[in-house]
């Protein structure tokens, strides 16, 4: 077929049944993303003769003789598209995966759809801005100053890869071409646990196209975990890169390697695999009971599990005080049983990388990643390779919120790339990231809280059940902060905690915004407005009389008798004020205030950046020959701005401008270590190795 694309005529023959979508990636417009390939993102949105419409649902035959545009076709000779110009002006993006597709589709909008946003982008999705910035670019508001030099550090500067993302030039994992790339696809379990009792590969290997079938006879027998930390204690060792038990519906239980996504699924299809049906348990009151099937039997306190016979992948308990006695003798008492639900990241950009092997037999792997140095380093562990001879880096990265600090897919790449010697692709479907990645930790919380009639605190305590799935990565951390921070914001004489997380034959839970937070604070900070309303105080004033000051003693996690952290820099009081000062000026929305229900609401929480064992960052700044300079950090880029913020505390420090600061970061081979970007310390950490 024919078709025009971006004024330039494209002569190819689509593949049978092939989209629109990957078409025009196959022709090299990488502008053109994957966020689900199924009509609901809009991050492959083009203009097809003037309409925008989703390319991965329009069959690419359907394009031939037709004029298609993407976001590298809106600007011109004299420059930028005026709404390409606009999202840069009020830096209308974070991890700019979705930007692409909600240019084109804000380029086709009349005045009268600009008024009602809601309607004209309910086809596009965005995972990181919350959609204010994007509305600012489409009302002509700026969020960029201009700085003189020295002055960077604290101002609101545009992000160094703007300009890239803005024309889809900004590039991405899969953003790129690699000769004799073959395609990886996962057969996965019906089972919720299940003993593998033997696989026929002959079916699957007969299929034309298809070079490879590993199973776990053929990937290590080391036992690690998807969790990314510096220090190993933090997570159990109960993974494999291919188990021969299963434990959740969904879990991998063979690769298939194939010259095409089509061969390799068709290969997965044909993949015969007999099962042992084991029983499984799926809610975590049941998994603790007397009885319950072991989801990891065989396995011990040497693999970080602290109770195989009651699935318990950690626990804490302790008491400061006497809470039952102060309970008792309090003014006002609350008791109540809240429960969260599991919720997936949803990153725009899906899990995936590509492996290949250089010529000196490195292993070098491109993934969409928050941790490229500790997924090096449990490479170089689980295959048995030399430091020096793995090399993980990302290119910007489509959303992570977390969900990133795992290693889902480089262990198959690193494998598939190793026995095939060629390299090597998998990216995950949508459904994919929803039924075998990791989601936030579904808890069951029950608080108790007690007051003086002056609404000092008498005593608080948790007792929470954690369901980890069936993997424990990041359970044990999650847990320790979930039960931590979200009382040692109180100064409260009297605390008591009993926590366990807990192994289920579930999807796995992990690393998400918050880190445990969330579910424990909705239920301490109901309690505190439950105390406040029985006393007859303000909520603002109830949290004034009981928050830590600077000195107190962070009491932390529990189980000790004292603490010698102090509290030193401090805000929180500063930040009540501001937050009750532009609460009482609040008026409501005017469209809304005759329809809908308002109300409002105070909560606080604090979170320990720094995981409590360690995260190190490095970071080199040199001379380049134009007298500018080179800033070397390993710190991922996926919206969280750490790119622009190193480039602002250099440019600060040297006393010049952020053009000069040139940025290489996140890739294993340019030295150093860093720990990974998550939970502010791509900021916190390592801009102060910057």
């Amino acid at each position: 077929m024919s078709v025009v694309v971006n004024g330039k005529a494209v002569d190819a023959a689509p593949r049978p049944g092939q989209c629109l979508r990957t078409f025009l990636r196959d022709t090299g417009h990488f502008g053109v993303k994957k966020g689900c390939d199924a009509g609901d993102c809009g991050a492959c949105t083009v203009l097809l003769d003037g309409e925008p419409v989703h390319s991965c649902l329009i069959p690419a035959f359907r394009a031939d003789g037709r004029e298609v545009t993407t976001v590298e076709g809106l600007a011109t000779a004299d420059g930028l598209h005026p709404m390409q110009q606009a999202f840069l002006d009020a830096q209308a993006f974070q991890c700019g995966f979705c930007t692409a597709g909600m240019i084109v589709t804000c380029a086709s909008l009349n005045q009268a759809q600009k008024k009602d946003l809601g309607a004209a982008l309910k086809g596009n999705l965005c995972r990181c801005t919350g959609y204010r910035a994007i509305e600012d670019a489409l009302l002509g508001r700026s969020h960029v100053e201009d700085v003189a030099a020295g002055e960077a550090f604290g101002r609101s500067l545009p992000a160094p890869a703007g300009p890239d993302v803005v024309r889809g030039k900004a590039r991405y994992t899969f953003d790129t071409a690699i000769e004799g790339l073959l395609h990886v696809k996962l057969a996965r379990s019906p089972h919720a646990h299940a003993r593998i009792t033997g696989i026929d590969k002959a079916t699957a290997l007969a299929v034309p196209g298809v070079h490879a079938v590993l199973t776990h006879e053929d990937a290590p027998a080391t036992l690690f975990s998807t969790a990314r930390h510096e220090q190993a204690w933090m997570d159990p060792a109960d993974t494999r890169v291919l188990d021969d038990t299963v434990r959740f519906i969904g879990q991998k239980v063979a690769a298939v390697v194939a010259d095409s996504e089509a061969a390799a699924e068709e290969g997965c299809r044909r993949l015969r695999v007999d099962y042992e049906v084991l029983p499984a348990v799926v809610d975590p009151a049941q998994a603790i009971a007397p009885g319950a099937p072991r989801i990891h039997a065989g396995r011990s306190r040497e693999h970080r599990i602290a109770d195989v016979s009651r699935n318990i992948v950690a626990e804490t308990h302790g008491e400061f005080g006497d809470v039952a006695t102060a309970l008792a003798a309090a003014a006002a008492t609350y008791e109540g049983t809240f429960t969260t639900q599991r919720v997936q990241h949803a990153a725009l950009e899906t899990h995936g990388g590509l492996a290949w092997l250089d010529d000196d037999g490195t292993l070098n792997v491109r993934s969409s990643t928050q941790v490229p140095f500790l997924t090096r380093r449990a490479l170089s562990e689980i295959f048995a390779l030399a430091p020096d001879k793995v090399r993980v880096f990302c290119e910007r990265v489509g959303g992570g919120f977390g969900g990133k600090q795992e290693m889902f897919v480089e262990d198959i790449l690193a494998l598939a790339a190793l026995k095939t010697k060629r390299p090597v692709k998998l990216e995950f479907t949508r459904e994919e990231q929803f039924i075998a990645t990791s989601t936030r930790h579904p808890m069951r919380v029950t608080v108790k809280a007690g007051a003086d009639k002056d609404g000092k605190l008498t005593a608080l305590q948790l007792d929470v059940l954690s369901n980890t799935g069936a993997y424990g990565n990041h359970a044990g951390p999650v847990l320790f902060h979930a039960c931590g921070e979200s009382i040692a914001v109180y100064n409260c004489p009297n605390k008591k905690v009993d926590a366990a997380a807990v192994y289920t034959n579930t999807v796995p839970a992990g690393a998400y915004r918050g880190y445990g937070l969330p579910q424990t604070t909705l239920a301490v900070e109901a309690a505190i407005d439950e105390l406040a309303l029985q006393l007859g105080i303000d909520p603002f004033e109830m949290r004034r009389r009981n928050i830590v000051r600077p000195g107190d003693p962070m009491l932390s996690p529990p189980g000790a008798e004292h603490s010698d952290v102090l509290y030193g820099s401090y805000g929180l009081d500063q930040c009540l004020d501001l937050v009750e000062r532009a609460m009482a000026e609040a008026t409501p929305t005017p469209e809304l205030s005759d329809e809908w229900l308002t109300g409002d609401g105070i909560a606080l929480t604090m979170i320990d950046t720094v995981p409590p064992d360690g995260h190190i960052a490095d970071a080199a700044i040199s001379l380049g020959a134009d007298g500018g300079f080179t800033l070397t950090v390993g710190t991922a880029e996926f919206g969280n701005g750490t790119s622009t913020v190193h480039r602002q505390i250099a440019a600060t420090i040297l006393g010049t401008t952020v053009d000069r600061i040139t940025l290489k970061q996140s890739d294993t081979s340019h030295g150093g270590h860093d720990t990974g970007a998550y939970g502010s310390t791509g900021t916190f950490v390592a801009g102060r190795a910057t």
